[in-house]
């Protein structure tokens, strides 16, 4: 709580500077760091990948959140399949969320490395998601991640 009121993690000090949130971080990140570019430069792709970025934290990570909490279990697993589907449509012909890989693709990793506690599974129904997952949990800066 003394350095994040949500009394949650993540959280990056740098200097004099406390920021919060996965999200607000990646792009604190990103803005420091401008010879990495993990945002698309046009405006409108941009707003499309904080689109999804905004779809995984608000909705996805939300109700798998509720799934490893124990917490209306039945009903999340059944909003977890209906994102995952709208997921797998907006895949299709894609290699990334949001045009080249960017942060939107990095704000999913994390659900997909724990399937597994989110009592889901990511088979051939879902075709175009899980051949986005493994695009991205082959990264090698993901695979060398414990």
């Amino acid at each position: 709580m003394k350095l994040n009121p949500y009394g949650k993690v993540p959280v990056l000090v740098d200097g004099d500077g406390v920021i919060y949130e996965s999200a607000i971080i990646n792009e604190y990140l990103e803005e420091k760091y401008p010879g990495v570019p993990l945002l698309p430069k046009d405006p409108l792709q941009r707003s499309r990948a904080r689109i999804w970025i905004d779809y995984c934290n608000t909705r996805l990570q939300a109700a798998a959140g509720n799934i490893a909490h124990d917490h209306e279990v039945e009903k999340s697993k059944a909003r977890v399949r209906n994102y995952l589907e709208t997921l797998n449509q907006e895949m299709r012909e894609r290699d990334y969320i949001a045009g080249a890989y960017s942060l939107a693709d990095i704000t999913y990793i994390p659900f997909f490395c724990r399937l597994e506690r989110y009592q889901t599974t990511i088979g051939n129904e879902f075709p175009y998601v899980k051949a986005w997952m493994q695009r991205l949990l082959d990264r090698p800066v993901v695979r060398a991640t414990p």
